[in-house]
């Protein structure tokens, strides 16, 4: 091989590293979005496939008050490493508070502790309390302290307000809330419906 020709080798190797780079940077954007979709549909194949699939599962807990919980799934997989933990998709969830309006809770996806009653919901969640409905993507319910906390993309309604946040942690017994962002310098916005 003479230097000419290694030399326009060279030059196409080159060309073919600079065009592999800018795809990657520039048309394969979705990658993350892909991955998440693809993680969602292994859960989903997993809940199937599994020997520890139950159907049309149901919980219900009850607190020294009175108070009641109760999760209903149309898939459970008890988790291998963890007994306690069940893996629900298609979650719905009522909260039931004394002297109260029930809470309802839907979800695509949760993780339910069986000895704590603790869930994480997961994956378009939406909270519906009275006149309130609150969309987000995560929800931790922690019954042993009757808190939820909903986490990112959250976005509240009722008749007059619209409100987007980060997070929400609220008191299911006293009904207080507390909200904030992630980044101290962004705000909450809050728009008045009229």
């Amino acid at each position: 091989m003479n230097k000419k020709t290694a030399a326009q080798f060279f030059l196409l190797l080159i060309i073919v590293a600079i065009s592999f780079v800018i795809f990657l940077k520039y048309f394969n954007q979705k990658t993350e979005v892909k991955k998440k979709n693809l993680e969602n549909k292994k859960i989903s194949k997993t809940l199937e496939e599994s020997s520890n699939i139950i159907k049309d599962i149901e919980y219900l807990s009850k607190d020294n008050i009175g108070n009641t919980y109760k999760i209903n799934a149309k898939f459970g997989e008890i988790n291998q490493n963890n007994t306690n933990l069940i893996l629900l998709k298609n979650v719905k969830a009522i909260i039931t508070i004394a002297d109260s309006e029930d809470i309802l809770i839907y979800s695509n996806f949760a993780k339910y502790n069986s000895q704590t009653y603790n869930t994480n919901f997961y994956e378009n969640i939406r909270v519906h309390y009275g006149e309130h409905k609150i969309n987000s993507e995560y929800l931790d319910f922690l019954f042993s302290q009757s808190i939820a906390i909903l986490q990112q993309d959250i976005v509240y309604r009722n008749s007059q307000t619209k409100l987007l946040a980060d997070r929400l942690e609220i008191d299911l017994i006293t009904k207080n809330s507390k909200l904030s962002m992630k980044n101290k310098k962004e705000k909450i916005e809050i728009f008045y419906i009229k």
